[in-house]
């Protein structure tokens, strides 16, 4: 990572905009920040570390806590880094949550945190948004582009004020965690993971078999696979026992079923003789129904013998019916007609009269076309006066409109020309106002703040004063339970001698003086208090005493943020001088009266600008209007001209047409009363004729219909005279006496077809119940009615033995069957249980060994690291080497910790001057920063020569060459300068004066009362 530039606004002591151009220190410079204490050295490497991760170098302040007290009240605090990382920019900008003045209103509102981060192309404009706003996903991208979080980066790339031991210090677990990021390591922590997720599956596995066959034992109620075993065995030979029992209840059964259905069987057959005989007796009483039903039978055969003369006689009476009356109806219509054609012909003899007049209303209407042209001519002769007319009120108004535009714009050239006078003078307060303005906005902001330390003071004190009560509270409490565990404990051990004379016996030794005599055992007035009262009592104490030191740690804490905010307070209103004796409404009202007057001011400045550009504007303008006015009055000339013309031609056109049709409609109207009457004469003469023609067309008609009914109706005679004549000779003929009597026998087909059926059902059934009954009567002539209540009771017992057997066999099978499934299933589950056995010697021995489970508790990401690190020391010894004169070299501790603690990675320093070594928390103060240093310079060149996706382009340290003595700190910048050499850019932090002279690269900070500045050397 190489910066590129940092623009920092209102950001710790800088008051204002600040920005850093690192490309002005050259190419991978050496470089010192400079400055006085105070000034905001460590502030430059707070804002990169605030805009890469949101956070400070040192993590000892917040982003919020890092706006500008001197910043103006409407100035965001914010941050922008861009820097160049394996060959692409990128540029970083965040903005910390902070009160702002609200858009609209007085007072502030709470601006939210926000982060931006874009992909640069070459020319440095954004070229992709990779985050909008959120602040997680922008440190999310951060650390996935640098390959380390904020911690790793101030142990890394930073050296920040006061932390110079912690990367050299950090124990194991710590320096895995740094390492393992930068060396991207990680994989093998996955391997070390895996390993263990498998062990740790194959053991729950084996547990999860064992606890199966614990379950199906337990399920049978037993304790062994060996018990199962012969349980099995025992159940199997009851069960086949038990089985041939059932097969011969089974046989038994059998033989009474089959005993009882030859008796019902039998029983059946007697119940069918006793259907039969009366079945017999009904067929007998239907015998005269039957026989009745014959005869009918007979006489409607006779009947359908001469129906069909029957039949033609009833037709031929009703078609010399119809045709009879359809005649009378005919000769009735054709009177009718015969009187309406005499009438329609009468109305006819008027047609020549309605011809005549048909004639005289086209001629009247021809005449009156003719005038239609002319009155067209007359209309738009009109027209084009009126339009001349309209034309000269136009072009007037025209005229008038233009002369009052010119008149208009020459009176607004005058009146702006004194409103751009009176706003040039009002303007010129507008410098003092701002000056006046911002001193009170600044007042204003430091008022509000002590304001709210004050309520802060306020609430602190009161829950301080909170705390001491509940101190006093509390310490009288632990005290109580503290006495109250010394009573009990000291009860429990005056009761031990009298629970121990409670065992001695006569004649036996006392475990105490060894004597065989009691002459007075020990006795206790009170019940003995228990271990468990004593333990109880103890934890009681403790909790309180623990409640309590909470609680002083708690007043404390309030009383020191007392402290501070008085402190802080003072500080304010040092700040404030002659203006804290002013009130915030008052302080706040004289910002608003300063906001107004410059916001007017701001308006009558923005005021003037467009009355300039107004003034301009009519100028422009006023030759274009007088020139249009010049054009109105020649339109309005014409057109007065145009005017005369028209009305002369309409006066011409006025003499061709009479008075009465100049009108257009009134000529229309007479030309529609004739056009209608023509109509009328012509709908008549046709109605007429149509009327006439009609009348006689339907009088011919039913003439000739007539005349075909007579011939209809004659016929009709002639035939029914006939039918009645063949009708009355069959009913001589027949054996029935008269119509009623004939109409009485004639059966209709569908009852005969039924009664036909009646009487054949009723000779079949006779026929089928004589043969069955006389068969059946045979077959038991010499047999007697069996009773079926003994067979029945004989089955019901075989049954229910039957059923006992079976219930008995089936448990038995069932409990077999069970113990049979639990004895396969359990050496089912031993075959995977030793598979899986098998599986987990050598799953769990690889894990305990990638773990670090054994041995010198180095896991398998450790070991590599370890050989990382060597390396790392390697070069880091190098250089500490140097600056040390040969004294010091870093080596890894090889020995295994304590307890469970990890070990692999810890540091030690071998002494040149004593030979022995020791650990590197030993170190002095200045030889810690030259540790530091040379094992922060190692780590950055091992990392870059293994490529693992990191670049440590960048060094930035942060004091600390004041510990050094003159002759060191000169091998340290010759060290650093070496490095610089080699492609890195080196940033050092410092005011030691002697820094200045050998380090020509330099950022100088200023600072005064209104902020520091950056000041380039």
């Amino acid at each position: 990572m190489h910066p590129l530039s940092l623009h920092m606004s209102a950001f710790g002591p800088f008051a204002a905009q600040e920005l850093i151009d690192f490309s002005r220190l050259g190419d991978k410079p050496l470089f010192l920040i400079n400055g006085p204490t105070g000034s905001g050295k460590t502030t430059i490497l707070d804002a990169i570390c605030f805009a890469l991760y949101g956070k400070t170098t040192g993590d000892e302040r917040e982003g919020t806590q890092m706006r500008s007290d001197l910043a103006m009240p409407d100035q965001l605090t914010e941050v922008t880094f861009t820097f160049e990382l394996a060959d692409k920019s990128y540029r970083i900008r965040r903005i910390p949550e902070q009160p702002r003045p609200k858009a609209r209103g007085e007072g502030f509102t709470q601006q939210s945190a926000e982060a931006q981060l874009w992909l640069l192309d070459a020319s440095g404009e954004p070229e992709k948004v990779i985050v909008s706003s959120k602040v997680t996903e922008a440190t999310r991208e951060i650390e996935q582009l640098l390959g380390m979080n904020a911690d790793q980066f101030r142990q890394v790339m930073v050296l920040p004020q006061g932390k110079f031991r912690q990367l050299l210090t950090a124990d194991s677990k710590d320096r895995e965690h740094i390492f393992s990021q930068l060396f991207q390591t990680q994989i093998y922590k996955q391997l070390e993971d895996e390993l263990k997720n498998r062990s740790a599956e194959v053991r729950r596995e084996v547990d999860a078999l064992n606890k199966q066959k614990n379950a199906l034992l337990q399920n049978v109620g037993l304790e062994s696979s060996e018990a199962l075993a012969e349980k099995r065995l025992q159940v199997f030979g009851e069960a086949e026992r038990h089985k041939q029992i059932l097969t011969q209840k089974q046989n038994e059964t059998l033989k009474a079923s089959s005993e009882k259905d030859r008796a019902v069987e039998l029983l059946t057959r007697f119940k069918q003789l006793d259907h039969l005989i009366a079945e017999q007796q009904k067929l007998t009483a239907g015998q005269l129904e039957i026989e009745q039903l014959s005869m009918q039978f007979q006489r409607g055969d006779k009947a359908r013998e001469i129906l069909p003369e029957f039949e033609r006689f009833q037709y031929s009476s009703a078609e010399l019916l119809k045709h009879t009356e359809r005649l009378k109806a005919e000769t009735l219509l054709l009177s009718t007609l015969e009187e309406g054609f005499q009438a329609a012909s009468v109305e006819y003899a008027a047609l020549p009269e309605w011809q005549l007049q048909l004639n005289q209303h086209k001629e009247q209407r021809q005449t009156l076309l003719g005038f239609q042209t002319r009155v067209e001519k007359l209309q738009q002769s009109g027209k084009n006066v009126s339009t001349a007319a309209h034309a000269v009120s136009a072009a007037q108004a025209q005229q008038q409109v233009a002369k009052q535009k010119v008149e208009q714009n020459t009176h607004k050239i005058e009146q702006a020309d004194q409103m751009l006078s009176q706003l040039r003078i009002a303007v010129q307060q507008t410098g003092v106002l701002q000056l006046e303005h911002h001193k009170c906005a600044q007042q204003l902001e430091i008022k509000q703040k002590v304001e709210q330390l004050q309520k802060l003071l306020d609430g602190a004190q009161t829950a301080l004063l909170t705390s001491r009560q509940r101190g006093n509270h509390l310490k009288a409490l632990a005290d109580e339970q503290q006495k109250s565990a010394t009573v009990i404990e000291r009860d429990w051990h005056l009761a031990q001698a009298a629970i121990l004379a409670l065992t001695l016996q006569d004649d036996a030794p006392c475990p105490v003086c060894g004597s065989a005599e009691h002459p007075a055992p020990a006795h206790s007035e009170i019940a003995p208090p228990t271990q468990a009262m004593v333990e109880q009592a103890r934890i009681k104490a403790q909790q309180a005493n623990d409640t309590l030191m909470a609680e002083r740690e708690n007043y404390r804490s309030i009383n020191n943020e007392l402290t501070r905010l008085s402190n802080e307070i003072i500080e304010s209103n040092g700040r404030l001088g002659d203006a804290q004796k002013i009130t915030l409404p008052a302080l706040r009202s004289e910002y608003e009266s300063l906001k107004k007057q410059l916001e007017a001011l701001q308006r009558q400045q923005t005021e003037l600008n467009k009355t300039e550009e107004v003034l301009a504007g009519l100028k422009a303008a006023q030759l274009p209007l007088s020139n249009a006015m010049d054009v109105a009055q020649q339109a309005f000339d014409a057109a007065t001209t145009q005017h005369a013309e028209e009305r002369k031609a309409y006066q011409i056109a006025e003499q061709e047409v009479p008075d009465d049709y100049r009108s257009p409609s009134q000529l229309e109207a007479v030309i529609a009363q004739q056009q209608n009457a023509i109509s009328r004469c012509e709908q008549q003469i046709e109605r007429l004729q149509q009327r006439y023609n009609l009348a006689k067309k339907q009088r011919d008609s039913a003439a000739a219909a007539l005349a075909i009914l007579k011939e209809n109706q004659q016929q009709s005679q002639q035939s029914q005279d006939t039918a009645n004549q063949q009708w009355q000779a069959a009913l001589l003929k027949s054996v029935f006496d008269t119509v009623d009597d004939f109409q009485r026998s004639v059966i209709p087909r569908a009852n005969r077809e039924k009664m036909q059926q009646r009487v054949d059902e009723y000779k079949q059934a006779v026929q089928q119940n004589l043969g069955a009954l006389q068969s059946l009567q045979n077959a038991l002539e010499n047999v007697s009615r069996p009773d079926v209540q003994p067979y029945l009771d004989r089955i019901t017992a075989a049954e229910q033995a039957q059923q006992l057997a079976d219930q008995q066999w089936r448990a038995l099978h069932d409990q077999f069957t069970l113990l049979e499934n639990a004895e396969q299933r359990i050496n089912t589950l031993q075959k995977e249980s030793t598979a899986l056995e098998a599986r987990y010697a050598v799953v769990g021995t690889l894990s305990d060994v990638a773990n670090g489970q054994t041995g010198n508790k180095v896991s398998l990401q450790r070991f590599v690291l370890s050989v990382l690190l060597d390396d790392v020391l390697i070069e880091a010894s190098h250089r500490l080497a140097l600056m040390s004169k040969g004294r010091y070299r870093l080596l890894r501790k090889e020995d295994r910790s304590k307890g469970n603690r990890a070990s692999g990675l810890d540091l030690e320093v071998e002494d040149g001057y004593t030979g022995r070594v020791r650990g590197v928390a030993t170190l002095s103060g200045g030889e810690s920063f030259m540790a530091a240093l040379s094992l922060a310079l190692g780590l950055s060149d091992v990392v870059q020569a293994y490529a693992g996706g990191i670049r440590l382009d960048t060094l930035f340290i942060d004091e600390g060459f004041g510990s050094l003595d003159p002759e060191s700190l000169d091998l340290a910048i010759r060290t650093l300068t070496d490095l610089q050499q080699s492609g890195r850019m080196v940033g050092i932090i410092s005011h030691v004066a002697e820094l200045k002279e050998q380090i020509a690269a330099r950022i100088d900070i200023a600072a005064s009362e209104l902020g520091s500045k950056i000041v380039w050397q």
